[in-house]
């Protein structure tokens, strides 16, 4: 028990600025919207049991791919012996320990932040679609963007591989949290990324998506029923391509149709088009694969992200200028990142002193 209360104090203080980034979106979005008077429609577990579920399916993932390394690699002579001493002493260990406190830090911050999210058009009603999807034709030569593409995926079977793609961003994006929670040896990477995820997600996911309040394409005659719906074309392509191949993308933009109607709240509910947070995360990775230096990886992620952000557009979820945006602000805060993952704050015992140390972290345990 003393080294877990130990590799707890530990993690607290090595994940500091991360759980600091946490409670201060957590704590400010319940803030705003008590003030709002939709404190009732705000929580902070909704995420916890689907998300222990999802990670155990990834975790078991990654531990049978590496009985398999263990079987063909190390080959112990007692097999399951060696299984189980390894698994026990993971479990006691710092990165486990750490990991699960990230893990949960996440699920609070995503439940906050889909909770938040599902209260945007309460804040501020829908109101920039038709200035973006005006927008979008200015800068693509006075063509709507999906207009421009549907020539080369507007086939049914092309339009369901983007469909399956798209709806993959979820595992993909699962797999590398947990990487990054539980696994990555880099320990600056692995900072830089979860503080550029829940930056992401708080700057990009929250405060544009508030100040430049939409809800995209696909809900555009429905918000805007007195305008003329420049996406009238592309709905009715994706519903007759769902006869040949059943789109899920067309069934959670009924569901969250179905949420917002009913002001329902609900894990990944909420509609919000500007920025894209696919895109977003699709070029973190991206970010995190060139950092790992591997040639294989990076040109996985850029192609990740290429299809995602053609996805966006496709399957009505957004206008591209989304997307654009989302990578330049991605970018920035992943700058921004690198920055406060060489800092960390001190244990209580000193916290009233930032230091620029690595180092310090280790020292204030022994004290």
């Amino acid at each position: 028990m003393s080294s877990i209360r130990t590799n707890l104090r530990k993690a607290v203080i090595s994940d500091s600025t991360f759980f600091l980034c946490v409670s201060i979106y957590v704590l400010s979005t319940y803030c705003f919207a008590s003030y709002r008077g939709l404190e009732d429609r705000f929580s902070v577990v909704m995420y916890v049991v689907p998300a222990i579920l999802q990670f155990l399916t990834v975790g078991m993932l990654f531990y049978a791919f590496y009985i398999i390394y263990v079987m063909i690699k190390l080959r112990p002579q007692k097999l399951f012996s060696f299984l189980g001493l390894e698994l026990k002493t993971w479990f006691l260990s710092y990165k486990s320990v750490r990991g699960s406190l990230d893990f949960l830090a996440t699920c609070i911050f995503l439940s906050a932040m889909t909770s938040f999210k599902s209260l945007i058009p309460d804040m501020n009603a829908f109101s920039w679609d038709p200035a973006l999807a005006n927008f979008d034709r200015l800068i693509h030569g006075g063509l709507a963007p999906w207009e421009i593409i549907q020539p080369v995926f507007g086939m049914p079977f092309l339009t369901h591989f983007i469909d399956i793609t798209y709806g993959a961003w979820f595992v993909i994006m699962l797999t590398a949290i947990f990487w990054f929670v539980f696994i990555a040896e880099n320990e600056q990477l692995r900072k830089q990324f979860l503080l550029t995820y829940i930056l992401s997600w708080a700057i990009n996911g929250t405060v544009l998506a508030v100040l430049f309040s939409s809800a995209g394409p696909a809900f555009f005659s429905g918000i805007y029923p007195e305008v003329t719906n420049p996406y009238q074309g592309l709905m009715t392509y994706l519903n007759d391509a769902s006869t040949s191949y059943p789109l899920f993308a067309l069934k959670a933009q009924k569901m969250l149709w179905d949420f917002y109607q009913s002001s329902a709240l609900g894990t990944a509910g909420g509609i919000s088009s500007m920025p894209s947070m696919h895109v977003s995360i699709a070029f973190l990775i991206l970010l995190a694969c060139r950092r790992s230096h591997s040639l294989a990886l990076t040109l996985f992620a850029s192609i990740f992200l290429v299809l995602i952000l053609v996805g966006s557009v496709h399957l009505a979820w957004h206008y591209a200028i989304d997307g654009y945006l989302s990578i330049i602000t991605t970018a920035l805060i992943w700058k921004l990142s690198a920055y406060l993952a060489s800092y960390q704050i001190i244990s209580p015992v000193n916290c009233r002193v930032v230091e620029k140390n690595a180092d310090c972290a280790e020292k204030s345990i022994q004290i």
